[in-house]
Order: C-alpha cells, then sequence, then structure tokens
C-alpha cells in the first residue's frame, strides 16, 4: 500500500464525510479535551492585556477551518480503491479554487456587516452585538459548508468514480437532480438529521460516559493551552486546537459511519445505475 492510499484512509477516518461537525453543533465535544483553568487564562489575556493577538488568533483559526475542509475534500475526491489519477487532481483542484472564491464573499459580508453595524451606531445609537452576531453566524456557516460539500461529494461519487471530474460530475448529476428532486431532497433531509442526532448523542458521551470512564480510572485527558504571551505561545494553542479537533472527530468516526450508512439506504442513486461517461470524457 503507497504512502498515499494510507493517507486518504487517515484522512477518511478523521475527517470524512460531516465528521468535524459536532464541533460546531456541540463545542463542548471539543472543548472537554482541554483544562477549564488554561483555556480561561488563555482566553482572558486575549480579550484583556494581549488583545493585540486576537486578529492574529481570528486568521490563524480561520487558515485551521480551511485547511480542515480542504483535507475533507482531499479525502473525498481521492480515491484508493479506483483510482482516476488525473480527474480527481482535477477535481480537488476545482474545489480549492472554489473554497477560496467562497471565501472572498464571506470576508466582503462580514465587512459589509461591520459597516452596517458602524452606520447604526453613528446615525441612530443602535449598537449592534457583533462579537455575538460574528460567533453564530461562523457556526450557522462552519456546519451548513460540512454538510454542503459532504452531501455533493456523495452525491457525485458514483460518477467520479467512473473517472469524471467533478465539473462533469456535477453536469451528470443536475441532470439526474431534475428527473429525481424529491429523492435528493428526502435523503439530504436524512443526512442532516443523522448528522444532528449522532452530534447530540456524541455529545452526551462525551459529557457523561467518558467522565465516568476518566474519572473511575483517575485519569485526566485534558491538554493544556498557554497563556498567550508571545506569538510561539499563541501558535502552540493553535496546534492544541488542531490535535483536539483530531481527537474528537477519531471518538467521533464510528458514530459518523453508522450515520451515513442509515442515511444512504434511501441514496438517490443506491439502485440506480450512473449514465456510461461517453468516450474521451473520462480523466
Amino acid at each position: 500500500m503507497t504512502l498515499h492510499k494510507i493517507l486518504i484512509r487517515i484522512f477518511s477516518l478523521l475527517f470524512g464525510d460531516f465528521n468535524g461537525v459536532q464541533i460546531f453543533l456541540y463545542p463542548m465535544t471539543l472543548f472537554y479535551w482541554i483544562d477549564t483553568d488554561s483555556f480561561l487564562l488563555a482566553s482572558t489575556g486575549l480579550f484583556t492585556s494581549q488583545k493585540y493577538y486576537f486578529p492574529v488568533l481570528v486568521f490563524l483559526l480561520a487558515f485551521l477551518y480551511v485547511a480542515f475542509l480542504v483535507i475533507k475534500n482531499y479525502s473525498a475526491l481521492y480515491s484508493d480503491q479506483r483510482p482516476h489519477p488525473q480527474a480527481e487532481s482535477s477535481s480537488f483542484y476545482q474545489t480549492v479554487i472554489g473554497l477560496h472564491k467562497l471565501l472572498l464573499v464571506l470576508m466582503f459580508a462580514a465587512g459589509l456587516l461591520y459597516l452596517v453595524a458602524a452606520f447604526l451606531k453613528h446615525y441612530y445609537g443602535i449598537s449592534l452585538p457583533l462579537q455575538a452576531i460574528y460567533l453564530s453566524l461562523a457556526r450557522l456557516v462552519s456546519v451548513l459548508l460540512i454538510l454542503g460539500y459532504a452531501l455533493r461529494n456523495s452525491w457525485t461519487r458514483p460518477y467520479r468514480e467512473r473517472g469524471l471530474d467533478l465539473a462533469r460530475a456535477e453536469v451528470m448529476l443536475r441532470r439526474d437532480y431534475r428527473l429525481r428532486q424529491g429523492r435528493y431532497l428526502l435523503h439530504a433531509l436524512a443526512y442532516v438529521l443523522m448528522a444532528i442526532f449522532v452530534s447530540a448523542f456524541y455529545n452526551l458521551i462525551v459529557l457523561n460516559v467518558f467522565y465516568l470512564i476518566f474519572s473511575v480510572a483517575g485519569v485526566s485527558p485534558n491538554l493544556y493551552l498557554a497563556g498567550v504571551f508571545s506569538l510561539p505561545a499563541l501558535f502552540y494553542d493553535i496546534f492544541v486546537l488542531g490535535v483536539t479537533l483530531m481527537l474528537s472527530n477519531l471518538l467521533f468516526s464510528p458514530l459518523v459511519a453508522l450515520g451515513v450508512s442509515m442515511a444512504d439506504r434511501i441514496h438517490p442513486q443506491r439502485f440506480a445505475i450512473p449514465p456510461e461517461v461517453p468516450d474521451g470524457q473520462a480523466g
């Protein structure tokens, strides 16, 4: 087995399908693994004496999330069983470019929201809770992106396995969607509901079962954040968040597999045979 195939399998385990959505729906599935006192020390400093590091923190968190989405799509678009290297590379590059275009739109929307808030405060004395709004919108957009990419990759997989790149697969998908729109919407609903349900169940496991196990064993599972007194300390804290993300995803992966398996029982293409790829269109 090549290193490429090993990486695909590891990434599929840690980032496949809707894995990762649980930390945005239930943040305690991430922060459970971080020591409370160290988290309070780091976060308090960022909003008081070290607040000049806050823009760097936002940039690094955005970079971490983009890397997460890139790896998630990498594990979905590259196959270790039915490889089509040229088509897979093309699909991956298309996805990365599309993701960055979407990020530009989101950054523009965030800036526009800030301008609206400043206008309302200056002319009408209305103060909007921007921090709470940005946090809520970030969680919502993150959940939608994870579920959106997961569904797109699931629906285009039969076409990509036949050698089509993502752009051509989406053309075939839109054609099939018009014929069986109801089945696709039903599968999307089941997929989203399963993601929410297993995330809620996982949250209960983390807060109760894991807590009981570690308490009985007398072991602390917590990782420690550093006080943000320098850039290396901030980079270390981002690294710790990345480790906790992978730990949370690793323990969540069996429930992801179960949820996807349940939802795919009504996958619109489960019993349908996608059209053969025309000569010259594969790869």
